[in-house]
């Protein structure tokens, strides 16, 4: 979303709840490098991540896609056209089909 406030370094946006949804591997190693990248201050932009990740960029991009489905993560395009993640609070995520 844009307009997102992102937390400020030092402000733990990992949630461990994550871990009760029983993700794939993949979402679960991709939402710990989004908050990873958060809680530096970086903006975690599909670069930012892929300098982290260490596995294919279509098993990203599959974890990526996963936590969409979820909403465990938003998505918000930046001025320079790129996409970047920020985690959504756990009050968020919902079961995919679940409204």
């Amino acid at each position: 979303m844009i307009g997102r406030r992102m937390p400020q370094p030092g402000c733990m946006a990992m949630d461990t709840q994550i871990f009760n949804l029983k993700l794939s591997v993949y979402a679960t190693s991709a939402y710990i490098v989004i908050c990873s990248l958060v809680d530096e201050g970086i903006r975690a932009s599909e670069e930012a991540i892929n300098a982290r990740w260490n596995d294919s960029p279509e098993n990203l991009g599959s974890a990526l896609g996963e936590l969409r489905l979820w909403q465990v993560i938003g998505a918000s395009v930046g001025p320079d056209d790129q996409t970047a993640y920020s985690p959504n609070p756990a009050s968020l995520w919902r079961r995919p089909g679940v409204a």
